[in-house]
């Protein structure tokens, strides 16, 4: 038995979140000794568990009677292998009529009989199980999901469909937008065109206030190749579509979208000759560098110039998202270009107290020097802003506020110092100054440069029933969209690249439907979405589904995820993520699907983290995450990193049918479990992971204390939502034993191949059934090989994971 010590790391909210793992012999010992003497006392506890009415909470007691019931599913799962399903049916009646099934299985048993009866066509026999499996008082979500998509198939209905995209037969009007000077107010057969989407916008707003208006679309069609933003497309509530007109904001074709640009190209620079910026250079590029005055190129300001990151106090934000600073960014040819950093490509690995570098003296001459470095914790990055540096002894001294967890030997470096523009592609910016000092490749064309200026794109507030469709919005500094209080969105066929910010931002509202969307090169993450009521358990319906989401958190390093869901009932489906620094989705809030999406090199910079990455609410409950492919999470000399991490008190999740491909290393396993209970992880394959599965413990005293902690987050946001009133307790009922049986969770029909470890440092509490370990390397070549593993009643739909062919995405 491995044993781990639970260290008290109260200090602040994601402190408590990393985990400690401390092996030491002694402990060890003490554990097998003590493990012996409660063991042979077994007989006796259980009895006296018998007389009490409590033998299901004592484990040695439910040890020995699973094994007895592993053993009997397994004979009646063998007929079924043989294809012999009227014997198998025949063993799960005599199990569910002559055995005292433990409540944490009779659901799984009900279900195997409830299937088999499916694959039979016996479907009145099937219907009656069904419904004998709702009266059960434990039922996981993964389950109850299961008997509602039975049901369906039952009444002859398709489950698992592809969402459509809203299509309106009938349009009102329609207002064409083309900046060309040649097209403005031309009135043509098809409607009148404009020179702005603002003015097509007045134009529509006026129509809608004329009474006996007919059903059909408002639409606001963008003509040509590009539309330049000069300021942030606003709609409110007087632009909203109702359902008798919703609005549509669209390009004229959907296979040649418009692209709608935040960005002002940078036609006149400069070789620089003035000597004391010369000397102030590297030496080694002092004839190559070139500048652009931002007055001569008509940008007024930039404004400022700031950064934040996750652990920064500048950054700090709501719950779960921190404050995006709109960052300017410079492309050339397309390509963001990186500004002038010392290290050029890696970290330096030292503590600031500690480092005296001469070359930090010209440092403290160049202005909007900052670092940015993982400055206590591989998880929690942060930027600093250059102060001034000692002339005697080079040290270093930041501009306050400092980042929230203080400083150790740190992983750091330089951001936007001239002194350090030395390699091709790098380039510096002074706020004070106006101007833009560049590095370029050879054969340079001034007129490839574009600054970032406007975001977002568009800010809608209060503005339902809406549609944006078929553009592909870039260079936008700051967020790219961003709804607030929008019900009824659609966002379909759109992209958003090269933003400083996060792709897309919706706050409020309900039926949302983001669909076919591409989402890559970000400075911070892809998608936020906040949606349905905690409070009353409302589901949002809103749905992210067929997006491509990729190379994020340029700017911003950790906790800016591709997909951060906050609420309830929002689905994430048949999405690709990928090279992704940190984690791919976070999720917080309840009965979230997350399902057939493909997860590949996610993870690859940060620590303690995972793919998929859940932290810190017992609350959240009737999550299920299913039929997703994790592969290459991670890199082997990261410590803790898995495919699904639910960290600090995480509780009630079902985590079934997915497959984890090399997707943990060292301290964790493909999933990951720390400290919370009741998570049921069911049908997975795992494949040369480090472990299948990994837990960090925490015991009854500890998980009791730690709930109760009021100055903790963890408590706050517990007691956000008043969890114990009927609604709560109806809807998730094992929350009337929310402080007891700490560590409780459950792993069932999983299947680990050429992994070291089935569970990692795995407590007496937690119930292993009918989970094996297999050693077949020499078989498994591609991803159709592990077909093979795929058990009757455990079915991974690996043609329908990741995304697929829409109407205008190719895959």
């Amino acid at each position: 038995m491995e044993n781990v010590i639970f260290e008290n790391r109260c200090q602040n909210q994601r402190e408590a979140s990393c985990e400690t793992i401390n092996r030491r012999k002694k402990i060890k010992i003490m554990e097998k000794l003590l493990l012996g003497l409660f063991l042979s006392c077994a007989g006796m506890i259980a009895v006296q568990g018998q007389t009490n009415g409590t033998s299901e909470i004592l484990l040695p007691h439910n040890e020995i009677h699973l094994s007895t019931l592993e053993s009997k599913i397994q004979e009646a799962d063998a007929y079924w292998k043989k294809n012999k399903l009227d014997q198998a049916i025949q063993h799960y009646r005599m199990i569910i009529d002559k055995e005292n099934i433990p409540a944490a299985y009779q659901s799984l048993v009900y279900l195997r009989l409830a299937e088999a009866q499916f694959e039979m066509n016996l479907k009145d026999d099937c219907r009656l199980t069904l419904s004998k499996i709702k009266m059960l008082a434990v039922i996981p979500a993964h389950h109850k999901l299961k008997v509602e998509e039975l049901e369906r198939k039952l009444d002859g209905l398709l489950i698992n469909q592809k969402t459509s995209i809203p299509f309106y037969k009938k349009t009102v009007a329609t207002f064409y937008v083309n900046s060309n000077p040649d097209s403005v107010n031309k009135i043509e057969m098809h409607g009148q065109t404009f020179n702005s989407i603002e003015k097509a916008l007045d134009a529509a707003r006026l129509l809608q206030k004329k009474t006996n208006l007919p059903q059909g679309t408002i639409e606001i069609v963008i003509e040509g190749a590009t539309y330049s933003l000069d300021t942030s497309i606003r709609l409110n509530s007087e632009n909203t579509g109702t359902p008798q007109n919703p609005y549509i904001i669209r390009s004229a074709s959907s296979s040649k979208k418009v692209l709608v640009s935040g960005g002002k190209t940078l036609k006149y620079w400069h070789k620089e000759t003035n000597p004391v910026i010369l000397s102030r250079l590297p030496e080694t590029s002092r004839n190559k560098v070139w500048y652009a005055d931002l007055k001569e190129n008509n940008i007024n300001s930039i404004d400022s110039l700031v950064f934040g990151g996750f652990s920064s106090k500048r950054a700090e934000g709501g719950n779960s998202s921190f404050k995006t600073f709109p960052v300017p960014e410079l492309f050339y040819e397309g390509s963001p270009q990186r500004m002038a950093r010392w290290p050029n490509t890696h970290d330096t690995i030292v503590s600031l107290n500690e480092f005296k570098d001469a070359r930090t003296t010209k440092w403290a001459l160049d202005k909007d020097v900052w670092l940015h470095g993982y400055w206590k914790y591989l998880w929690a990055d942060a930027y600093e802003k250059l102060k001034s540096v000692s002339p005697k002894n080079f040290l270093i001294e930041l501009q306050p506020p400092f980042n929230q967890y203080g400083f150790g030997k740190s992983k750091w470096h330089v951001v936007n110092a001239l002194s350090e523009l030395d390699s091709p592609g790098e380039w510096y910016v002074s706020v004070e100054d106006k101007k833009i000092w560049y590095f370029p490749n050879t054969n340079f064309k001034p007129e490839n440069c574009t600054l970032s200026l406007t975001g977002p794109a568009f800010q809608v507030e209060n503005c339902d029933y809406l549609t944006i469709k078929d553009l592909d919005f870039r260079y936008i500094r700051g967020d790219g969209l961003v709804f607030t209080n929008c019900s009824n969105l659609t966002l379909a066929n759109c992209s958003v690249k090269d933003a400083s910010g996060t792709g897309i931002k919706i706050e409020g509202g309900n039926s949302h439907l983001v669909h076919s969307c591409t989402i890559e090169s970000m400075g911070r993450g892809g998608i936020y979405v906040q949606a349905g009521d905690m409070q009353t358990l409302v589901s949002s319906g809103s749905i992210i589904e067929n997006c491509k989401i990729s190379d994020l958190s340029r700017i911003d390093r950790t906790y800016t995820p591709a997909i951060l869901l906050e609420g309830v009932g929002i689905k994430v489906r048949n999405c690709l993520f990928s090279d992704i620094p940190s984690s791919a989705i976070r999720l917080e809030g309840n009965e979230m699907l997350i399902e057939m999406n493909e997860f590949t090199k996610c993870v690859m910079e940060s620590d303690d983290q995972g793919a998929i990455d859940v932290y810190g609410n017992p609350l959240y409950r009737g999550n299920v995450i299913r039929w997703n492919f994790f592969r290459d999470i991670g890199i082997p000399n990261l410590h803790m990193v898995s495919g699904i991490r639910l960290d600090d008190s995480i509780c009630g999740f079902g985590i079934y049918e997915n497959l984890f491909l090399r997707s943990s290393h060292n301290q964790f396993g493909g999933i990951q479990i720390h400290g919370g209970k009741d998570n049921f992880i069911e049908g997975n394959i795992f494949a040369d992971c480090h472990a299948a599965i990994s837990q960090t413990a925490w015991g009854d005293e500890a998980w009791q204390k730690t709930l109760k902690l009021v100055n903790r987050p963890m408590y706050k946001a517990m007691h956000a939502f008043d969890w114990q009133s009927e609604l709560w307790q109806t809807r998730y009922p094992d929350l009337k034993n929310l402080l007891i049986d700490s560590d409780r969770n459950y792993a069932n029909d999983n299947q680990a191949i050429n992994s070291k470890s089935l569970i990692l440092r795995k407590s007496y509490k937690f119930q292993s059934f009918n989970d094996i370990i297999l050693k077949r390397r020499s078989e498994i070549t591609t991803i159709s090989d592990y077909k093979k593993f795929l058990l009757p009643w455990h079915q991974i739909p690996f043609d329908k994971i990741g995304i697929y062919d829409a109407q205008f995405r190719s895959k």
